[in-house]
């Protein structure tokens, strides 16, 4: 393909050889892409801090079929990731939706919205604090970018539409709410009255949450992407400890 240039998020790096980084990004045009800078861990003139995870950067790289990997040529910083230094719960927060996207992706796979939403949340994560909540409100703008948000509407055995205030069983297994009726024969959990319809509408507009709102979604949600997405994370486990 050439020289390519496009705007990225920098997900992950590592140290290869004495002088060069594997950096894997997720790139606005592109999707997730995984790059070997030469000269990275050195060079003063084309890399200076650029290449940190959290960066959003304009990027240039040159992409061959038959190669494994990009190669990094050059970039420049967009929006750095100063400012989520100074805080572990931000560190954590920024760290948990890099590998979300990560881990959710396909190489070479464009998806803009969920890139918009990752530069959004480490953005936001920089300039507040986020709280549980949020975290949550991200979290779910995610899968549904990617077209795995859990069914919040409808039962996910019998497909019929459920009032707000009927939906109030879980299912992991089946990645949905179920009816009264189907909830007899299949495993589920079954939550207060209000809580699935507030999670699936909710927004940091609406205010505060309370605890047991954002307990209640945190496991929710831990379930369902654990489950039926077969994904566990690294960074959730400390962001966990670290959140409360």
């Amino acid at each position: 393909m050439g020289l390519c240039k496009d705007t990225a998020m920098i997900l992950s790096t590592r140290t290869f050889g004495e002088s060069d980084k594997i950096v894997r990004f997720f790139s606005l045009n592109e999707g997730r892409l995984t790059g070997i800078a030469k000269g990275g861990k050195k060079s003063q003139k084309r890399f200076t801090n650029t290449l940190e995870p959290f960066n959003c950067v304009r990027i240039e790289f040159f992409e061959k079929a038959t190669a494994s990997m990009v190669r990094i040529e050059n970039a420049d910083i967009e929006e750095s990731n100063s400012g989520l230094e100074v805080d572990l719960k931000k560190v954590c927060i920024a760290s948990f939706f890099s590998e979300f996207v990560d881990r959710m992706t396909r190489e070479k796979e464009r998806n803009e919205a969920l890139f918009e939403t990752l530069r959004t949340v480490v953005l936001q994560t920089k300039r507040v604090e986020l709280n549980y909540s949020d975290i949550l409100y991200y979290e779910l703008q995610m899968l549904d970018h990617l077209g795995y948000l859990p069914n919040f509407v409808r039962c996910v055995h019998c497909g019929i539409e459920l009032a707000e205030g009927e939906r109030l069983g879980f299912s992991k297994e089946k990645g949905g709410i179920v009816c009264l009726a189907c909830s007899r024969f299949i495993p589920h959990r079954r939550y207060p009255q209000g809580f699935i319809p507030q999670l699936a509408s909710y927004s940091p507009d609406k205010g505060r949450t309370t605890e047991a709102f954002e307990r209640m979604g945190r496991d929710i949600l831990e379930d369902f992407v654990s489950f039926h997405l077969d994904v566990r994370l690294k960074s959730y486990r400390l962001l966990k400890k670290v959140a409360g």
